[in-house]
């Protein structure tokens, strides 16, 4: 059976970041205009969300996460199957973050936080399963 290889692994993550990124950042600016990313909300102290955080909270991880799925992969003979697991356990896991880590958020707004993890997620699980099944 032919396995992702490093560089594979890193160009799935690379595109699903770029992808995540993109979309978040639509998200952003959508939701930003609609009045549901507010700036009197703070996810730093004394700081409201902005772009920056926005594309490194999508591309860090899923970077990371494709070098995690390469180790996965390597070493595993169900690397894609035990990475989805692991990737949707984590991606639920972090749907509570918004409520749990910033004070008194609206529940709109961490829902839309909510959206755009699931994006990071879904676009990871899309481009690395792609590359998987270039691979049979």
């Amino acid at each position: 059976m032919n396995k992702v290889n490093f560089k594979q692994s890193i160009k799935a993550g690379a595109t699903a970041a770029v992808v995540a990124s993109a979309i978040n950042a639509v998200l952003f600016f959508v939701f930003q205009a609609s009045g549901i990313l507010v700036d009197s909300v703070f996810v730093q102290p004394n700081q409201p969300l902005t772009i920056v955080p926005v594309i490194i909270s999508s591309v860090l991880p899923t970077l990371i996460a494709s070098m995690v799925f390469f180790l996965i992969e390597k070493y595993t003979d169900a690397g894609f199957k035990i990475f989805t697991i692991i990737a949707i356990v984590l991606g639920l896991f972090s749907l509570s973050s918004p409520f749990m880590a910033i004070a008194n958020v609206p529940t709109d707004y961490a829902i839309v936080l909510d959206v755009m993890h699931v994006t990071v997620v879904v676009a990871l699980l899309f481009f690395i399963n792609k590359e998987v099944n270039s691979k049979k």
